[in-house]
């Protein structure tokens, strides 16, 4: 099943269990596997290769932090984005140096409404998942 969870805080991304399966990598919250995130932060560090149009960002929730990497067919959404943008990023699990790390798959700015309301969605989302 490749399961999407919409908004978390990355926090609880350290202490939840990181596996394998015939779907690809996932993170395990309360016995649910999730294989896709869409998560909400601030662009802290942002490194781009144009030689092989590949990089990666570290988004920030003011929590935590988490490494989302992509290739060259995503390289050019990074016109517009830079430190300190405000971005939704919805990508799927990998597992890099033993942490959980997001692949993108789609990256956008959004304005302080659309990140207020994905901060507080990714609580509510939270406080579901933890019944």
């Amino acid at each position: 099943m490749n399961y999407t969870f919409f908004m978390l805080p990355l926090s609880i991304m350290g202490n939840a269990e990181r596996g394998s399966d015939e779907s690809g990598n996932f993170v395990m919250l309360n016995g649910v596997k999730i294989y896709r995130l869409h998560l909400v932060g601030t662009v802290a560090a942002l490194e781009l290769n144009e030689e092989s149009g590949s990089g990666y960002i570290i988004l920030d929730d003011t929590f935590s932090t988490m490494l989302v990497h992509f290739q060259k067919p995503l390289f050019n959404l990074f016109k517009e984005i830079q430190k300190g943008s405000l971005v939704e990023v919805l990508g799927t699990i990998d597992v890099y140096n033993e942490s959980a790390t997001l692949e993108l798959n789609n990256i956008k700015k959004v304005d302080m409404v659309r990140y207020t309301y994905n901060k507080l969605e990714s609580i509510k989302n939270l406080k579901e998942l933890s019944k």
